[in-house]
């Protein structure tokens, strides 16, 4: 790896004494120019996935040409036959997004209120020039879409009962209307119980536009 290195490090024009610092510190520093020159290796073939879908392989002259690690990174793309990637070394695609936050991107799904977070999570995918580099995370996504958090928020933690909470007034909701529910059964009737929408609009006139989970009730409560 330091011979790599040593010839990355001459490419670039670093100086010598860079290679005497740690693996992740030295292919951290380099990786910072080189963002368009990292590779995801193919999970059926040899062949990596580059920037914006371009196909390489490592050169044939590597030391990581037996055995390609799932992510790499090369000091340059070469296209004879077939396009090649030379002078590459391992890299772990964590380290990427904090070295490129104005170029990667994110992408969110599956919002869902979690009663155990007391708040909206979703997945979160980050990716730079097409390549997943976080292939799902679970983040909180208040910050992310606040009016749909607050109506979830809503729907599901007032409304349905799904919050974990000791404020009086919400367990005291809750009494009321299990007992309604119970007058309901008695006497088989239909009628008497409000609606979830009813319910919904009740508590959506009266709660803080800014609050959009558990934690921020809390604040706008006090």
């Amino acid at each position: 790896i330091h011979r790599q290195l040593s010839q990355t490090v001459k490419l670039l024009r670093l100086p010598v004494n860079t290679v005497t610092a740690d693996h992740r510190t030295v292919h951290s520093a380099l990786l910072t120019g080189l963002l368009s020159h990292i590779g995801q290796k193919d999970s059926e073939k040899t062949e990596f996935t580059g920037a914006h879908s371009a196909r390489f392989a490592i050169f044939p002259a590597s030391q990581l040409f037996k055995k390609p690690p799932k992510w790499i990174m090369v000091a340059q793309l070469l296209e004879t036959s077939r396009l090649w990637g030379r002078i590459a070394a391992r890299i772990e695609p964590e380290w990427i997004e904090p070295l490129a936050p104005h170029l990667v991107k994110y992408h969110y799904s599956d919002p869902h209120w979690e009663k155990s977070q007391g708040a909206v999570m979703a997945n979160e995918k980050v990716t730079l020039f097409g390549l997943p580099i976080v292939a799902s995370r679970k983040i909180n996504y208040g910050a992310i879409d606040p009016p749909l958090c607050r109506e979830l928020f809503i729907r599901h933690g007032l409304v349905e009962g799904q919050w974990q909470t000791r404020h009086v007034f919400f367990h005291a909701n809750l009494q009321l209307l299990a007992e309604v529910e119970a007058m309901e059964h008695k006497s088989r009737r239909r009628d008497i119980l409000v609606d979830d929408e009813t319910l919904f609009t009740f508590y959506e006139q009266r709660i803080g536009a800014d609050v959009v989970s558990a934690r921020h009730f809390d604040s706008w409560w006090k």
